[in-house]
């Protein structure tokens, strides 16, 4: 269903840049010849922030589809950092700047597919380490998350709960959940779920008691899980399901565990599983969140 699912949105997305009125293909080329490709304005604000180079893209709004040339863009897009900006190329592969051999201008690395998901390693290495950096905390809350596993007496669900919540930009989700319950039995709650959580191997067993809390979700109960233990949780949220089509709910946490594991493997990725797909997100929304203006 995620392969069909982006599939057909990359055919759209083709056919779009092929069409606009009556252009031909040649005025999507660049002076340098090379084929243009887009970036999501919120992730090319970013690159320009930290690279600071001069550029002529205008007022970027932060859903918008910028057009990119590879080869004459590549300073802007972080040709001379270690984690060099990811963007869609119109065959429908995330490449970095790196992918392009400006010789030939064009891309030479084979690509990865997550079940339709196509980038090249240095686009999904880029994407790790830049989710890293955007989502700041993330290292120090699954210090904490462990922390917690481990019983430490000094923290409790409660702590770590609101933890996740803050991390994951909701503290209007920690809102619900201290309104409908009292702290003590919130606490109870908290304590049963994760328990069952640490004692299965069945991530569909794991997941469903959170999202039985009420003022919990799909996507804060696996944030949740994903710092409980990073090596075989990570996070389902309305990002990864609309791009890729797992479905918000026990039987679609599974499946994207089991499909984040069977990648990791035949790819030889050296990341938990966890750390992948923060990539992976990091990606995806670029197509999920960018728009024609």
């Amino acid at each position: 269903m995620g392969r069909a699912r982006f599939v057909e949105q990359r055919a759209g997305y083709l056919n779009n840049i092929t069409t606009i009125g009556d252009m031909s293909m040649d005025r999507y080329r660049h002076d340098c010849q090379t084929d243009l490709a887009r970036i999501h304005g919120r992730t090319l604000k970013q690159a320009l922030a930290f690279t600071r180079a001069n550029h002529a893209f205008g007022n970027i709004a932060a859903t918008q589809w910028i057009e990119i040339c590879p080869i004459c863009d590549a300073y802007a897009l972080g040709m001379e950092t270690n984690h060099p900006w990811p963007f869609l190329c119109a065959d429908g592969v995330m490449r970095t700047v790196e992918d392009f051999d400006p010789t030939t201008q064009q891309p030479g690395a084979e690509s990865l597919d997550f079940y339709g998901l196509e980038s090249t390693r240095s686009a999904l290495d880029s994407a790790i380490e830049l989710a890293q950096q955007e989502f700041e905390g993330t290292r120090h809350l699954e210090e904490i998350g462990e922390t917690f596993l481990t019983g430490n007496p000094g923290m409790t669900s409660l702590d770590f709960s609101q933890a996740v919540c803050k991390w994951g930009k909701g503290l209007r989700v920690w809102g619900n959940l201290t309104r409908h319950y009292r702290l003590p039995d919130l606490e109870q709650a908290l304590n049963d779920w994760l328990a069952i959580a640490t004692a299965t191997d069945d991530a569909a067993r794991a997941i469903a008691p959170g999202v039985a809390i009420k003022g919990l979700n799909v996507s804060f109960a696996s944030k949740h899980l994903r710092m409980l233990d990073p090596q075989r949780y990570a996070v389902l949220d309305e990002v990864i399901s609309q791009g890729l089509g797992f479905a918000m709910n026990p039987a679609g946490y599974a499946l994207l565990l089991r499909c984040l594991h069977e990648f990791r493997a035949r790819q030889g990725l050296p990341y938990n599983v966890a750390t992948l797909e923060s990539g992976l997100f990091y990606l995806i929304r670029q197509s999920v969140r960018a728009r024609d203006e």
